[in-house]
């Protein structure tokens, strides 16, 4: 017969895992190292992918790459999500406490992840930080791997539009953190972030017409959906509070 002191030490020693989210620039790094034990083990395939760039002589600054480099990094990329699987499998298959360190953009990739830990015995919460889309801007360009201003913004709005779904189906595991300075510029129009464009250099092949009416087409739609967002802020949580959740989410 199994003890019922058996059954509860299974309980309250399960496993846990942590989602970190946020679009480039929000400061997770930041913020997890003042909530978050040093001692939990880290997924994060920007660490394999760097590192990958570095040893390659490609360099950081992927806003500044040629068609050719562009498509050289798409491989390491490949390899980096080869390795970033296999210390994920490794990890979980262990049952060892984990982070999980993204953007938050894809919530349906992240959503089958989290039943999947939970599958296996996992007690999960995300952990996510918000800054409005100039301060991502700004930050980004100032990081030693900057990415093109198209894939920040497009993060950018795909997590902020995922924190309603992530605040429900995490409840009250979901944590959101404003990290914005206080003297940011919550504002967005196309003049305030068209200079982050003008100085990323122009890749790939010259677009036909048709391509650049999709592309501006696209661009308008981007940019409306973020002027309704950050016209729509969410409630968040206090580092002290957060803090306190965490820690007692971690017993």
């Amino acid at each position: 017969m199994i003890k019922l002191i058996h059954l509860l030490n299974e309980v309250l020693n399960k496993p846990k895992a942590i989602f970190l989210a946020g679009p480039a620039g929000s400061g997770k790094s930041y913020i997890s190292k003042q909530l978050i034990p040093s001692t939990l083990n880290v997924i994060n395939i920007d660490d394999s992918y760097e590192e990958l760039l570095k040893t390659s002589g490609l360099g950081m600054n992927q806003k500044d790459f040629s068609p050719e480099d562009l498509s050289q990094a798409a491989k390491l990329m490949g390899q980096a999500q080869k390795i970033t699987r296999e210390k994920y499998t490794q990890l979980t298959q262990s049952l060892q406490d984990v982070v999980i360190d993204g953007t938050g953009a894809a919530e349906k990739p992240l959503l089958k992840k989290k039943q999947e830990l939970e599958n296996l015995g996992y007690d999960t919460m995300m952990l996510m930080i918000y800054v409005s889309p100039l301060t991502s801007l700004e930050r980004n360009q100032k990081r030693d791997r900057s990415l093109m201003p198209s894939i920040v913004l497009r993060t950018w709005e795909g997590s902020r539009r995922n924190i309603d779904t992530y605040e429900r189906e995490f409840g009250d595991n979901f944590i959101l953190i404003n990290n914005d300075p206080e003297d940011a510029n919550k504002s967005f129009t196309p003049e305030l972030i068209a200079p982050y464009f003008s100085s990323s250099k122009s890749t790939g092949k010259p677009k036909t017409p048709e391509q650049k009416e999709k592309s501006r087409l696209e661009r308008e739609k981007l940019n409306q959906s973020i002027t309704n967002q950050i016209n729509s802020l969410p409630d968040f949580t206090d580092m002290s509070a957060a803090k306190s959740k965490i820690q007692s989410f971690l017993k």
